[in-house]
């Protein structure tokens, strides 16, 4: 899923949940959870390819003006919430290796098990573009879940 997804997605188990010892935990598993459904990818997208950067930044953008909604608004367990959106998007980091080679060397680098393990070849078992249908209602999803904890 998007970055963006795995947010909102940990922003809401934050303001629900409201526990730290619960929720941190709860939002970094919701990672793998998203990842499981299908969602959008696109094989074709090369990690080093203006698009998919461009792609990059806006999802990035994104996840920054979540937090910053949620300190504007700062509803009950806000800064929980923004915890559990940046715990909930980290595993994706694991990814900036395998970027980076890509923008040096302009092909993808080998994978290593875990990196099967976590994308196309196991959790991640469905990624097409058709999957975009799933992001954007996933998004909307969770918009609708968490407007009303933010307030006005």
């Amino acid at each position: 899923m998007t970055a963006t997804n795995h947010a909102l997605t940990g922003a809401l188990l934050g303001l629900i949940i409201g526990q730290p010892l619960i929720a941190l935990p709860v939002a970094l598993l919701s990672h793998f959870v998203c990842d499981a459904i299908p969602h959008y990818g696109n094989d074709a997208v090369k990690l080093w390819s203006n698009n998919f950067k461009n792609m990059l930044v806006v999802d990035a953008s994104l996840c920054v003006l979540l937090v910053a909604v949620l300190a504007y608004h700062q509803p009950t367990h806000w800064l929980l919430a923004s915890f559990c959106a940046l715990l909930a998007t980290s595993p994706d980091l694991l990814w900036i290796r395998k970027f980076v080679y890509g923008l040096r060397n302009h092909r993808s680098q080998k994978q290593t098990k875990f990196e099967r393990l976590l994308g196309s070849d196991g959790i991640q078992w469905f990624q097409r573009p058709i999957g975009a249908v799933v992001e954007v209602a996933w998004a909307i999803g969770m918009l609708m879940l968490i407007s009303p904890l933010i307030g006005n």
